[in-house]
């Protein structure tokens, strides 16, 4: 009978020790789980965390890529811009020169043209021949002045100069001071008179600004540019 309490006993003890462990092991599985989910939420919020910075870190490289690309971009196109400044500067300086010389050639040869035709008129004529022809070319100089055209000169304030090849006569004088007096509507026009060998015949009126040239010096200019011309549009 003793024997039974016993066993009884034992197992009523082993019972409630069994069920204090299961007690005992659930709170701590509990624990545990919540423990580990806490631990989960965690690694979920730092993974999220982690991906928002790494596609916020690709962006600013992209922007700071793309402002690099912009910065080159336009240093290329200034230097561009300098480079092709440069060039049409060496270009434009180019054709200047190159017009400058063949103006200048132009100019020397037409003087050498008028040089050359003064030495054949002195040698072809005489010197009371070339006073004719002088003649000649004042007067139709002052027959061309009668046609010209000068309401925009103001004689009053210039003083107006007559080059002659040869001292004019006192019949050319007087028939200057009839032609331009009416002209510029100043009867007591004073002209004042050069002699300019340069010339070789005829005269030039200058009067501020406004020059007329009815030389043979300048005809001889004439005619060469016009022969050229010729020769060019032939060509």
């Amino acid at each position: 009978m003793l024997t039974l309490q016993f066993v009884f006993l034992q197992i009523i003890v082993f019972s409630v020790l069994v069920f204090f462990l299961k007690k005992m092991l659930s709170g701590d599985t509990e624990t545990n789980v919540k423990r580990l989910s806490a631990v989960y939420e965690e690694l979920v919020m730092a993974e999220k965390e982690y991906q928002a910075k790494k596609e916020e870190a690709a962006l600013i490289a992209d922007k700071l890529s793309n402002q690099a690309l912009d910065k080159v971009r336009k240093k290329e196109e200034e230097l561009l811009k300098k480079a092709r400044g440069e060039a049409e500067e060496i270009i434009a300086k180019a054709f200047g020169s190159r017009d400058q010389l063949g103006h200048e050639i132009r100019s020397e040869v037409s003087k050498q043209v008028v040089d050359f035709m003064a030495e054949m008129l002195k040698k072809i004529f005489s010197p009371g021949t070339t006073l004719l022809v002088h003649g000649q070319f004042v007067k139709d100089f002052i027959k061309e002045l009668q046609g010209a055209d000068f309401s925009s000169v103001d004689a009053k304030e210039h003083q107006l100069v007559i080059r002659s090849a040869f001292p004019l006569t006192e019949d050319e004088k007087s028939e200057f001071q009839k032609v331009l007096g009416k002209k510029l509507d100043v009867p007591d026009l004073k002209i004042e008179e050069a002699v300019d060998g340069s010339l070789i015949a005829g005269v030039m009126l200058q009067i501020g600004t406004l020059l007329l040239d009815g030389s043979f010096a300048n005809s001889v200019k004439e005619s060469a540019v016009k022969m050229k011309e010729k020769f060019e549009y032939q060509g």
